[in-house]
């Protein structure tokens, strides 16, 4: 008797064969979602994956059985995309958020004829604080913010679910206590180095440990690598010529 074989549903198209391995794999890392419906021949009809004993205690017999903890627990172990921690990937994920956020405002504050110093540091404090909201709704609604779209970061719950709002909220606010000092910028420095350095030797955020969440990370690339390189160029650029208005006018 062969292996069996299963297909899966990825809006309403339909991928397969692959095997039990391989559907629990993209399970385990996030690229298929416990909703996601799936079929084989002994199916009559197609059953979300969380339905589906295979997936929920045992596995088939060509695969060795494991257990319900070691499915949703954070693993370095089993997870390729969870191997390395990459701090560096997520801190460049969250400047490109917070440098989008801080352009957002700047140029709502102009429209409305507000005057504000040019990404000053009161401006990005301020800036860093309101974006923890915008940050929740987006993982909640979206399931990524602009830079973590950009570089491949996937945050996801013990279940490999969306962050509720709630649970967004909760990790917004650790980052931005735990991890960004509140914005202040010396200390900013030093809680985010003490983060760096948790996550390389734990491979885990305290933010993520007491939420329950996943960090996955895919592979970026060259062209992603080189937009994000330009826009930092730009972006460094933006805040020169930001500094030579401000020259100019007190001239």
């Amino acid at each position: 008797m062969g292996k069996q074989v299963w297909y899966y549903k990825v809006g309403d198209e339909k991928t397969g064969p692959v095997s039990h391995r391989e559907l629990q794999d993209k399970l385990e890392s996030g690229e298929i979602l416990s909703s996601t419906k799936i079929w084989t021949e002994e199916f009559t009809d197609w059953l979300p994956i969380s339905e589906v004993e295979h997936f929920n205690m045992t596995t088939l017999d060509e695969t060795p059985t494991i257990t319900i903890e070691k499915k949703v627990a954070y693993s370095r172990e089993t997870d390729e995309d969870d191997r390395r921690p990459r701090p560096w990937v997520r801190f460049w994920a969250r400047m490109i958020d917070y440098s989008l956020f801080i352009f957002v405002i700047y140029f709502i504050a102009r429209y409305f004829g507000l005057i504000l110093g040019f990404l000053d540091s009161f401006s990005e404090m301020i800036a860093i604080f309101l974006w923890t909201f915008v940050e929740a709704f987006l993982l909640a609604t979206w399931g990524a913010t602009p830079g973590k779209w950009m570089l491949k970061v996937m945050v996801r719950d013990e279940n490999h679910q969306k962050l509720s709002f709630s649970e967004g909220m909760n990790r917004s606010l650790s980052v931005w206590w735990l991890g960004m000092g509140t914005g202040l910028s010396i200390i900013s420095w030093i809680t985010m180095i003490v983060a760096a350095i948790k996550l390389e030797s734990t491979g885990v955020t305290t933010w993520d440990r007491r939420g329950g969440n996943k960090v996955f990370h895919g592979n970026i690339g060259v062209v992603r690598g080189i937009i994000v390189l330009l826009y930092f160029l730009c972006y460094v650029g933006m805040i020169v010529w930001g500094q030579m208005q401000m020259i100019h006018r007190a001239l």
